[in-house]
């Protein structure tokens, strides 16, 4: 068995490597701008220079999870070093998923089941990747092999001790020592997976909930002349269990929560981001993935920057973070209320989603790279397997087992709908699915291992397994319509080669547009690239197209038309003055509220002796803007 786990160990590190070796160095994988990874880094950079409570630049709660920060500052913070770890850890867990099998359903599960998450290819994907979700497969792995360890050792010693009770005829007693130890280790497993994946926090509470209860039926009966176990003796020991487990989840949270009372003076338990990742996935608009709220720029840096100011602006008075998060979750809940048929609907589709095969792209397109890399295609196993696979070994597991085995199963197999919930209960995103891999791989291998014998006991459970199966294959691997995200991928590509100086953007531009599901945003993003790379012409002409496609989309008209004027001027002032009295009519022609165009174009007027246009235009500019010195000044000379 330790052979077949180094040569699996062996492969899986082998297959990683070859995806980090072909996509680590990809353009658009690094972590810049605004976007997580890039958000990340800073503060990581921040940590690594001495900042490590992150006082700097306000005194506020952590916005986002904070560990993954803290993991980058301790590799350097350096990418290629970081990344390195998290396939290493990658590997790790592939491991800890085959020791978790093993412990729970017999060696023969164990191979399948390592397998089934080495195969993975979304998982290895978000490992090469600057994002806090590439410790999510090491951390949930790591939390759910102590679980498994934890209620099967718990288990082996309830038999020990009956066996004891029974062969000496002691009356009925709990074990002594309980061990307490194991109990608080893996809630400290589940309270570090909860400071990279908040959400988890409902695990922790479903877990806890499981440890007290699971053991409350089939024991309860006294064995014919044997020991029985008393009913109340055995509840208290378990809540202890279930105690020492949310204690030691608590122990490490603590840290974050402390900091953030003391850095901010609020009570916040790891980050204040809550309340508006809420109403992201539920409210009117929402379809369970993401979407962008209004005032508030689709990334982290800019919900970081933006969700305290359309706060703060509705409610006319200043926020704590706190009171910020409320706000943006008190608008979901007032909406689930109103909606209660459409809310349960939403959720349930939510669920689906969760389970589904299909991708659901945020950052970072899975499906797009997963053409760019030859392994990537060959690891192909993802939700669409392991769903309907892991409800098979579930059924098939549970009519194999009776007593402790079965107890332990089902304390296992808790994290699965609980984490399920916990996402379905905000939005869904092919990230936010990775813990729920590391949990359906083991589930998956017992199916494997138990196949042979469900088939050979004809009683029924493999009947019973089929129909599991068929089941949550039909919502794992129905077509949902979701949006792959390899448009904007694409898109992405293009917007960095223009800033980069690439002759043939533009060419690409246009081979790429017709692919994108809103083709008014791709070329008005394309037109901005162009503009940051000094490009002034080609943003013109790709906010042209944009503004052809769509002339209500917000921001298009508005920044064609100061472009437009800026070329008006420049033309103008380098001597070519019809060039520029045409780009300054079609400013204020794009932009009727453009004042400085207005005032441009009056100018160019007068000195072509059209005084009385150029008075009206002069009266114009000051008519959309107050105050407006330059035009008084023209109106003033133009008398």
């Amino acid at each position: 068995m330790t052979r077949r786990l180094l040569l699996l160990l062996a492969g899986t590190l082998a297959a990683k490597a070859a995806v980090l070796a072909r996509l680590g160095g990809h353009p658009l994988l690094q972590p810049y701008g605004d976007i997580d990874g890039g958000v990340y880094a800073r503060l990581a950079a921040r940590i690594a220079h001495g900042d490590v409570l992150l006082r700097g630049e306000g005194a506020e709660p952590y916005f986002v999870s904070p560990l993954y920060a803290y993991f980058l500052a301790m590799t350097g913070p350096s990418f290629p070093v970081a990344r390195v770890v998290q396939i290493l850890l990658g590997t790790a867990a592939v491991a800890l998923v085959f020791l978790t099998a093993r412990r729970l359903f017999g060696d023969r599960a164990a191979l399948p089941a390592g397998a089934l998450f080495a195969l993975s290819g979304v998982v290895t994907f978000h490992e090469v990747v600057i994002l806090q979700s590439a410790l999510d497969p090491f951390l949930t792995a790591l939390a759910l092999f102590l679980l498994a360890k934890a209620v099967k050792r718990d288990g082996d010693e309830e038999k020990i001790s009956l066996k004891v009770k029974r062969e000496e005829k002691i009356p009925s007693k709990v074990n002594g020592a309980v061990g307490f130890g194991r109990w608080l280790v893996m809630g400290s497993a589940f309270g570090l997976l909860a400071l990279n994946r908040p959400n988890a926090l409902l695990c922790v509470a479903a877990v806890a909930l499981a440890l007290a209860l699971a053991p409350l039926a089939p024991r309860r009966r006294a064995e014919a002349n044997g020991p029985s176990y008393p009913f109340k003796e055995d509840l208290l020991r378990r809540v202890g269990i279930a105690a020492a487990f949310v204690g030691g989840a608590a122990v490490v949270i603590a840290p974050v929560t402390l900091r953030n009372l003391l850095v901010s003076g609020e009570p916040v338990l790891i980050s204040s981001h809550g309340g508006l990742n809420f109403l992201v996935g539920n409210g009117p608009g929402a379809s369970g993935v993401y979407r962008t709220i209004p005032g508030i720029t689709p990334d982290i840096g800019g919900q970081a920057r933006d969700a305290r100011n359309v706060a703060e602006t509705a409610e006319g008075r200043p926020l704590s973070s706190r009171e910020v998060s409320e706000f943006f979750a008190k608008k979901a809940w007032s909406w689930i209320r109103e909606s209660p048929g459409a809310a349960a609907s939403l959720f349930l589709r939510k669920i689906r989603l969760s389970l589904s095969g299909d991708e659901a792209p945020l950052n970072f397109s899975f499906p797009w790279y997963r053409e760019k890399s030859v392994v990537l295609k060959l690891l192909c196993v993802g939700p669409g397997l392991l769903v309907p696979l892991a409800g098979a070994g579930f059924v098939l597991a549970f009519f194999a087992s009776a007593g402790a085995e079965r107890r332990a199963l089902l304390v296992f197999s808790t994290f699965v709908p609980a984490y399920v919930v916990a996402v379905a209960a905000f939005f869904v995103a092919t990230r936010y699915r990775l813990p729920l891999l590391a949990a359906l791989a083991p589930l998956g291998g017992a199916a494997v291992a138990r196949l042979p014998e469900a088939r050979r006991a004809k009683d029924g459970r493999i009947g019973l397994a089929a129909a599991a199966a068929a089941v949550l294959a039909a919502i794992s691997l129905w077509p949902t319509g979701l949006y792959d995200g390899g448009a904007d991928e694409d898109m992405q590509l293009v917007l960095w080669e223009i800033e980069q100086g690439d002759a043939g953007a533009m060419r690409r531009a246009e081979a790429v547009a017709p692919g994108h599901p809103e083709p008014a945003v791709f070329w008005f993003r394309v037109g901005r690239s162009f503009e940051t790379a000094g490009k002034r012409d080609e943003a013109i002409a790709a906010l042209e197209r944009a503004r052809a496609i769509d002339a209500s989309r917000a921001g298009v008209a508005t920044f064609l038309s100061s472009l437009l004027e800026k070329r008006g001027v420049a033309r103008t002032t380098s001597g070519d003055a019809a060039g520029g009295r045409a780009d300054l009519e079609e400013a204020v022609r794009v932009d009727a509220a453009n004042a400085a165009a207005r005032l441009n174009l009056a100018v160019a007027c007068a000195m072509a002796g059209e005084t009385d246009r150029a008075r009206a235009l002069a009266g114009e500019a000051l008519a959309l803007q107050p105050g407006y010195e330059k035009a008084e000044a023209l109106l003033k000379a133009l008398r």
